[in-house]
Order: structure tokens, then C-alpha cells, then sequence
């Protein structure tokens, strides 16, 4: 079938056009709203701008397609093959992606509102700059693993989204807009988080082992439980955290704001502290072994049981703080 014969079957109230090979076909601006192609081939199809709303496009062949600023409002992509397809600008509020593959296609300025991605494949996809929020990439079970490994959510916006058990290594998630996110048990290791917004997050059995959160805000952030060995964290805003039983051995921390802090037999051991304002925090029976703490502020800080016999306490404030065997401190 030629392009101008869909067309005009299209305009003439057919829409079932499931298993069509139009590779390379040129659909641009094409109105083509609630059309059925599922498991079509459309390899190296030209869509810029087409009008796909609430389209069956599931299990399609779209790989290298060009659907640059399409309407996929609704549209259901599941299962469809989107790698290296350019969905620059495209709107996809609700889109059905469930189990889709996007590896390495590019999503700058995408809006993904409401979006399904369950079970998707974004690794190595290009998300500057994009809206998810209210998106479901939530791992539910071994066949929703939602894969961003490596993909560029730089200053996306990701805000309230249930990213739970996501695949985010090595991602770039820089200025990204993460406030009260749900990324338990997401696996962060090596990505870059710094100055991202995670205030209010669930982060909660989360690997951010060797992440970078320079800058970050992890204000009343919930990190309980959370891996994050040898993360790079400087200046960082903890203030009001809960990092119970956090792991942050070898983390650079200095000069982050822990200011009234949870942080309840977490293991600092090993890690820079210099110039933290640990002030007011919570850290009982905490590990400190060998941490540099060279100008901290524990003023007013609970310490109770916590072990600091080998740290570094040089020019460390302690006024009001309440010292490993229970006494104040003057």
C-alpha cells in the first residue's frame, strides 16, 4: 500500500491498519487520530508534527522514525520498537509505553505527563528537559523492570513520580526536578544527581553508591536503609533528613547541611565530614570511625552510643551536644 492510498482510506472512514509496511513512508502533519497500526512497519517513517492521539501504534515498527513535536496523546505504543526514533517535543500525556524499547532515542522537551513507561527501555535515551510527571515507571515485578541506565534526564521533571526499583545507573540527572519522588529501592549507583531538587523524596534501600549529589537538595529527604558508599555530596542540603541506617562510608560530605538530621546507627566510617553543620542532628549510635569531621558543627547534636574514638574532632564544635556516654557537653 502507498502512503496516498492510506490516506484516502483513512479520510474515508477506515482505520484498521494493522500490520502495514510503509517503511520510510512520509506521514508528516498527518492526521491520523485514533488510526490502527498496530504492528505495523513504519522503520524511517517521517511523522514530524503528525496527529496520532489515541492511536494503536502497539508493537509497531518505528525504529530511526522522526515523530519530532506528534500529538501520541493516549496513543498506545506498547510493546512498539522506538529506538533511535527523534520524539523531540512530541506529546505523549497518557501514552500506553509499557514494555516499550526507546534505547537511545531522543525525547528532548517531551511531555510524558500521566505517561505508562512500565517495563520500558529508556537506556541511553535522550530526556533533557522532560516532563514525567504523574508517569508510572514503577517496577511492580520482574517483568516491569523500567530501565533508564545511562539515559539524560537533565533538568527533566520528574516530580511525584513513582520511579520505585527504577534502573538508573550512571544517569544523568542534573537539575532535574525530583521533589517527593518514590525511588525506594531504585538502583542510582554512578548517577549524577547534582543540584537536582529531591526534597521530600522516597529513597528509601536506594544504591547511591558513588552517586553525585553536589548541591543537591535533600531536604526531609527519606534515605533509611540507603547505599551510598563513596557518594560525592558537598554542600549538599540534608537539613531534616531520615538517614537511618544509611551507609555513607568514604562519602565526601563537606561542608553539607545535616542540620536536625535523622541519622540513627548510620556508618559514617571513613567519610569527609569538614565544615558539615551536623547541628541539631539525631545520631545515636552512630559510626564515625576515622571520619574527618576537622570543623564540623555538632552543637545541640544527640550522640548518645555513637562512635567517635577515631575521628578526626579537631576544631570540631560540641556545645550543648550530647556526648557517646549521655553527658552534655558545655
Amino acid at each position: 500500500m502507498k502512503v496516498e492510498d492510506l490516506l484516502k482510506k483513512y479520510a474515508d472512514g477506515e482505520t484498521n491498519f494493522s500490520g502495514i509496511k510503509l517503511p520510510l513512508a512520509n506521514l508528516a502533519e498527518a492526521d491520523l487520530i485514533g488510526i490502527i497500526l498496530n504492528e505495523a512497519d513504519l522503520q524511517g517513517a517521517n511523522l514530524l508534527f503528525a496527529y496520532l492521539n489515541r492511536a494503536n501504534l502497539s508493537n509497531a515498527n518505528l525504529v530511526g522514525s522522526n515523530l519530532s513535536g506528534a500529538s501520541l496523546n493516549q496513543a498506545d505504543l506498547s510493546g512498539a520498537d522506538l529506538r533511535s526514533a527523534n520524539l523531540h517535543g512530541a506529546t505523549l500525556q497518557g501514552a500506553n509505553l509499557q514494555e516499550t524499547d526507546i534505547t537511545l532515542a531522543i525525547l528532548l522537551d517531551a511531555n510524558l505527563v500521566g505517561a505508562d513507561l512500565r517495563g520500558a527501555d529508556l537506556s541511553g535515551a535522550t530526556l533533557i528537559g522532560a516532563c514525567l510527571r504523574g508517569a508510572n515507571l514503577r517496577q511492580e515485578k520482574k517483568s516491569y523492570n523500567t530501565n533508564l541506565q545511562g539515559a539524560n534526564l537533565a533538568g527533566a521533571d520528574l516530580q511525584g513520580v513513582n520511579m520505585k526499583g527504577v534502573d538508573l545507573v550512571r544517569a544523568n540527572l542534573v537539575g532535574a526536578n525530583l521533589t517527593e519522588a518514590n525511588l525506594r529501592g531504585a538502583d542510582l549507583r554512578q548517577a549524577d544527581l547534582s543540584r537536582a531538587n529531591l526534597k521530600g523524596a522516597v529513597l528509601t534501600e536506594a544504591n547511591l553508591t558513588g552517586a553525585k549529589l553536589i548541591g543537591a537538595n535533600l531536604t526531609n529527604v527519606n534515605l533509611v536503609r540507603a547505599q551510598m558508599v563513596q557518594a560525592e555530596m558537598p554542600e549538599a542540603n540534608c537539613q531534616g533528613a531520615n538517614m537511618t541506617h544509611v551507609v555513607l562510608t568514604r562519602a565526601n560530605l563537606t561542608m553539607a547541611n545535616l542540620r536536625a538530621a535523622r541519622m540513627n546507627q548510620a556508618d559514617f566510617s571513613r567519610s569527609n565530614l569538614a565544615d558539615a553543620d551536623l547541628s541539631e542532628a539525631e545520631s545515636i549510635g552512630a559510626f564515625f570511625a576515622r571520619a574527618n569531621m576537622i570543623g564540623a558543627n555538632l552543637s545541640y547534636a544527640n550522640l548518645t552510643q555513637a562512635d567517635l574514638m577515631s575521628a578526626n574532632l579537631t576544631a570540631v564544635k560540641l556545645t550543648g551536644a550530647t556526648m557517646p556516654d549521655g553527658k552534655v557537653h558545655g
